[in-house]
C-alpha cells in the first residue's frame, strides 16, 4: 500500500493559479513528488507545493458538482490522500466515485447523476431479486448485489457501479463474479479502461458489462453571459413544480429544454455484456459479436432479446459456480445441491416498462439538478470564464460535456 507508482513519461507541471478542470479534462500532477499523509507514504517529507495542489483538488471536488473529471499523473500517495480527505469532509467514496489506475497514474472522479443511476438501479433491483431467492441457506452461501463494494488490485482501485460477489462459509474473502459500470457524460475509452483493469485483476469474473447513456450534444451550462443567461438570472429560481409546468412533454428524453436552454439531451442508451466462454482463461473484452458478447438497446428503440439471453447465460454461469462451491463444503446436504441444480434463471430479466419509466424520470431530474446547480453557483459567486491552463485529453474533450 505504501508503494509509489511512477509514470514512464515526463512529469507534467500544474500552473500555480487554479486547479479546477473542466468536466472531462485532464490535470497533471508532477509525478516526482510524494505526499506524506498518515501512514500512506514511506517518505519522511513532502513537497509543499505538491501538497497544496492535492489539497486544491480536494477543495475542488468537495465544492464543485462536476459530473465527471479526470486527473493525470496522480501517485498512489496522492490518491490515498485525496480519498481520505474527501471522506473527512463528508463526501463518501460511494458518492464521489473515485477510480484510480496506478499503472497509468490516472484518477477518474464521477458524481453520479440521476441519468447515471437510472438503468443501473433497475438492474440492481432485478438481479438482487433473482439472487436473494436462490435455494441455498444464506448461512452457507450467498450472492450479493452491491453498489459500494471496494475493489483494489494491481490494476485498479475502485468501487464498481454494480458488483455481484459470492460469499461462502468456507472462504474468508468474497469472490467477485459480475461487474458492471454505468457511463453518462464519460468517454467510452475511459469506461473500457476500467473494465479491462477489472478483468486483469479478477481473471475469474464471469460477466462484465457497461450501460452507456450517450448525450445527443455535450451539456453546456448557460454560463453567466449571453441573453439566455441574463434572462434566467433575472427570474426567480424555479421550483420543481414550476419547472414541470414549463416542460412541453414530460415524457421527452431526447431533449429537455426550459426557457430556451437545453439542460439534457440523449441520443441512445445501450447495455453491453461480455460473458466468459468455455476454454477462455478470462473474459475477452475485444469481442463485438458471437456467444461471448451481447448488445441491447433501450433508446431510441427497445431491442432486448439478445441482452436478455446474455443475462440468462451469465446467471447460468453463476449457478454453476455456486454448485461447484457447494460441493466443496462437507456439511452441505445433497438436497440443497439438488435444489440448486433444479433452479433456473429467469428467461427475461429486463422489463421495458420499468426501464422506460426510469429513463424518463432521470432525464427530468438530471435536467432540473443541472439548472439548480447553475443557479446555486450564480448566487455564491460570479462565473469565472478565465482560461485554465490544463492539458485536455482529446477523447475527453470530444466526448465529455463541459461546464464553462
Amino acid at each position: 500500500m505504501g508503494k509509489g507508482y511512477r509514470s514512464s513519461h515526463p512529469s507534467k507541471r500544474l500552473p500555480t493559479a487554479r486547479l479546477m478542470p473542466r468536466v472531462g479534462q485532464l490535470l497533471s500532477l508532477s509525478s516526482d513528488a510524494t505526499i506524506a499523509h498518515h501512514n500512506t507514504s514511506s517518505h519522511g517529507h513532502s513537497n509543499k507545493r505538491h501538497d497544496a495542489r492535492c489539497k486544491e483538488i480536494v477543495q475542488s471536488l468537495s465544492r464543485e458538482q462536476q459530473e465527471y473529471v479526470v486527473y493525470e499523473n496522480v501517485s498512489f500517495q496522492d490518491y490515498i490522500y485525496i480519498a481520505d480527505q474527501l471522506e473527512s469532509v463528508g463526501y463518501a467514496k460511494a458518492w464521489k466515485r473515485l477510480t484510480f489506475l496506478p499503472g497509468s497514474q490516472i484518477l477518474m472522479v464521477v458524481s453520479p447523476s440521476a441519468a447515471h443511476e437510472s438503468v443501473l438501479s433497475i438492474l440492481m433491483e432485478d438481479l438482487c431479486a433473482v439472487l436473494v431467492n436462490l435455494p441455498v441457506p444464506r448461512k452457507i452461501l450467498a450472492c450479493r448485489t452491491l453498489a459500494n463494494n471496494y475493489l483494489n488490485g494491481d490494476s485498479i482501485y475502485a468501487i464498481p457501479d454494480l458488483c455481484i460477489q459470492m460469499e461462502s462459509s468456507t472462504s474468508v474473502w468474497p469472490r467477485p463474479l459480475w461487474i458492471m459500470e454505468s457511463a453518462f457524460a464519460q468517454p467510452d475509452a475511459d469506461v473500457m479502461r476500467k473494465l479491462h483493469a477489472y478483468v486483469s485483476d479478477e481473471p475469474n469474473l464471469l460477466v462484465v458489462g457497461k450501460i452507456t447513456l450517450n448525450q445527443a450534444t455535450p451539456y453546456r451550462s448557460p454560463g453567466s453571459k449571453g441573453s439566455i443567461a441574463k434572462e434566467l438570472r433575472s427570474s426567480e429560481l424555479l421550483t420543481k413544480e414550476e419547472w414541470g409546468d414549463r416542460l412541453g412533454d414530460l415524457d421527452a428524453i431526447s431533449q429537455v429544454v426550459v426557457d430556451g436552454h437545453t439542460w439534457f439531451s440523449l441520443s441512445s442508451v445501450e447495455i453491453h455484456l461480455w460473458v466468459r466462454q468455455p476454454g477462455d482463461t478470462r473474459i475477452v473484452l475485444d469481442r463485438q459479436e458471437g456467444d461471448g458478447y451481447a448488445l441491447g438497446t433501450l433508446y431510441p428503440t427497445f431491442h432486448l432479446d439478445g441482452i436478455n439471453k446474455a443475462f440468462r447465460h451469465g446467471l447460468g454461469l453463476v449457478k454453476e459456480t455456486i454448485i461447484r462451491e457447494l460441493e466443496k463444503i462437507s456439511d452441505v446436504e445433497q438436497a440443497t445441491i439438488r435444489s440448486m441444480e433444479d433452479w433456473s434463471p429467469p428467461s427475461q430479466l429486463l422489463d421495458p416498462t420499468w426501464l422506460s419509466r426510469a429513463l424518463k424520470n432521470a432525464a427530468q431530474i438530471t435536467a432540473y439538478n443541472r439548472y439548480y446547480d447553475w443557479r446555486s453557483k450564480l448566487k455564491k459567486k460570479p462565473y469565472s470564464r478565465a482560461k485554465r491552463h490544463t492539458r485536455a485529453s482529446q477523447t475527453a474533450s470530444r466526448d465529455a460535456p463541459r461546464d464553462d
